[in-house]
């Protein structure tokens, strides 16, 4: 038996969690070859799947020196199948690190994986003893965004490209931190670098029409953003089969357009408003949505099919994303369709009799949908949550009824002192109900998530709680949103602080209380006035 095949004994095993027996056959092929790269993995990787951090390390390190050009081993640790813990990784690196303290091969690739795994605090920690460089500002850059210190981010992107210029990632990364922070010119300057650098990288020309999109500037953004479908996350969809934009004139008479449910709940509800429009235009109009939204979908007009499995759809002519009817449309700031609300005149009944009859019912979203496949999401999702204690001003409201519309494992948090919060999400199936327990509301406060949207498809007044680095929707220095007539925007002035919105979230439902319906409600101490 030669090494090739004593190694291919080796990963077998591997492969089906023998380690002991891995790391046995992986010893005889080095007892023939002490320095077969290929054998010392597979010992070291066997070693560290059991856990024996100390003893893998002096294995992995020395293939990652007869490998300096390849990744590192402790990455194939991290992407041998079935998936190893994620803590067991992070102690290998860290005991490969205690022996090889000053590697910055190493340093690095441990930030990279705990940026990978959202733990952006430790990745700070592990580069800020890295020997600087362009890859070591690129890390420190998105550890920075991650955290929500966008200005720190910048310096660090701006770093990593004065080191490297045709860092095309870090120039599209200095455009998204500046686009936060408001410095639109600066921002496109630094993604049209990235775009010139690598003008088929999809992601870059996406990153780009984001900050396009914010700025307002949607006619010039709805072209690149149809990039989006070609990241590796994107829809698999036929381009030939691609819905056109649309001229006024242009007809879509006698044919089937199929709508397809993109990425959260809350895009297709927001632009679910345009299939009725398809319909008037003349199409047969299905639409694929997850299975919470069908009821809500087949009640708007002009929807003549909703599926929800799209391995099983009817014939059709022509495939339209949800987020590309914005660009079917030509739509800008200016020409957003109204709202077309769903019919659910019997399902309010349902819910009404588990709300009280007096008082300004307020709902309460705040937590979004947790979505931990996503790259990155995580982190996003801890930026505009707000968690249940971060209400507690509402509580203190005359007149004010809480309600819960929250769903999820978020919906278990304990109300904090003094609030009383009412829940009828009990028996709650889809989007359809809860849109009827939404109907029989006066208002919604809600953070960033799909019941804002819903609330709005509702016709309710809405107000929105929005993260500092708030999504391009919701535009930049507006209070209102041209997608929503009836929503106020209450913006975090930093990164993280919950608590001046909510100030004035208090305030304006106060207001509401007392005017409503000219009922008179007692006045509010002077100091929950204070933004």
């Amino acid at each position: 038996m030669d090494n090739i095949e004593r190694n291919g004994a080796a990963l077998r095993l591997l492969q089906a969690c023998a380690w002991q027996e891995a790391e046995a056959a992986a010893g005889h092929a080095l007892a023939a070859s002490p320095h077969d790269p290929a054998a010392l993995l597979l010992r070291g990787l066997a070693i560290a799947a059991m856990g024996e951090a100390d003893r893998a390390a002096p294995d992995l390190l020395r293939v990652a020196a007869l490998r300096p050009d390849a990744r590192h081993p402790c990455i194939d640790l991290a992407e041998l199948r079935p998936p190893l813990p994620r803590p067991l990784i992070q102690r290998q690196f860290q005991a490969c690190l205690r022996h090889d303290p000053t590697n910055p091969r190493l340093r690095l690739t441990f930030a990279e994986f705990l940026l990978d795994n959202d733990h952006p605090e430790q990745a700070e920690t592990v580069l800020d003893t890295t020997p600087r460089s362009a890859a070591a500002h690129h890390l420190h850059g998105l550890a920075r965004a991650e955290q929500g210190r966008f200005v720190q981010a910048i310096d660090s992107f701006r770093n990593a490209v004065a080191l490297d210029p045709k860092a095309a990632a870090s120039w599209s990364n200095l455009g998204m931190a500046l686009k936060v922070e408001g410095r639109f010119d600066e921002a496109l300057r630094a993604h049209d670098h990235a775009v010139a650098l690598a003008p088929a990288h999809a992601r870059f020309r996406v990153n780009r029409a984001v900050t396009l999109l914010r700025m307002g500037q949607w006619h010039s953004a709805w072209a690149d953003y149809e990039a989006r479908l070609d990241l590796a996350e994107g829809l698999a969809i036929d381009p030939h089969r691609l819905l056109p934009s649309l001229r006024p004139e242009d007809t879509l008479s006698g044919t089937t357009v199929l709508a397809l449910h993109e990425d959260g709940f809350g895009d297709t509800l927001q632009f679910c408003r345009y299939l009725p429009l398809l319909a008037w235009r003349g199409a047969r109009v299905v639409a694929c949505v997850p299975p919470a939204l069908a009821r809500l979908i087949a009640a708007l007009p002009g929807v003549a099919q909703v599926v929800t499995d799209r391995r099983d759809v009817p014939a059709h002519d022509y495939v339209c994303p949800m987020f590309s009817l914005p660009r079917v449309f030509g739509t800008t700031p200016q020409t957003v369709p109204p709202v077309v609300g769903p019919d659910l005149p019997a399902a309010i009944p349902r819910f009404r009799h588990r709300l009280p009859a007096h008082g300004l019912l307020t709902g309460l979203v705040w937590a979004g949908q947790a979505r931990p496949a996503v790259p990155g999401f995580r982190t996003l999702d801890r930026r505009r949550s707000a968690g249940l204690a971060a209400f507690a001003p509402l509580a203190a409201v005359p007149g004010v009824r809480l309600v819960s519309l929250q769903a999820g494992r978020p919906a278990r948090e304990t109300p904090p002192d003094g609030m009383t919060l009412l829940d009828p999400m009990t028996g709650v199936r889809d989007f359809a109900d809860t849109a009827a327990i939404i109907a029989s509301l006066d208002v919604v406060v809600s953070v960033d998530t799909s019941v804002a949207h819903l609330a709005g498809l509702v016709g309710k007044p809405v107000f929105l709680l929005d993260r500092y680095d708030g999504c391009w929707r919701w535009l930049s220095g507006r209070r209102d949103s041209p997608w929503y007539p009836g929503m106020t925007l209450f913006r975090q002035p930093a990164p993280g602080d919950w608590t001046s919105p909510m100030r004035q979230v208090a305030a304006s439902l106060h207001a509401m209380a007392l005017y409503r319906g000219g009922t008179r409600v007692p006045a509010m101490e002077a100091p929950a006035f204070v933004a």
